[in-house]
């Protein structure tokens, strides 16, 4: 089976075959292309997410350490 690129730059996709031969209609090509470029979107900023949450998640273990640090300290 061969396979076409879509023109919204999606994945590798079989052509489609709708029943007796219509074409989807603008609406729904345009719907689909969204969904897409939207799922593109998110999984191109994953790693960004990620990172930022692991930064995120050491400065508030940093500022517990301190504030850990200095209410031991001025219970000394």
């Amino acid at each position: 089976m061969r396979l076409r690129r879509a023109r919204s730059g999606c994945p590798l996709e079989p052509p489609r075959r709708e029943a007796l031969g219509r074409r989807l209609s603008a609406t729904a090509a345009r719907c689909r292309r969204a969904l897409c470029d939207i799922t593109r979107w998110l999984s191109r900023r994953r790693r960004v997410a990620a990172d930022q949450f692991l930064r995120g998640a050491c400065y508030g273990a940093g500022t517990a350490v301190v504030g850990l640090l200095a209410l031991w300290l001025q219970t000394r």
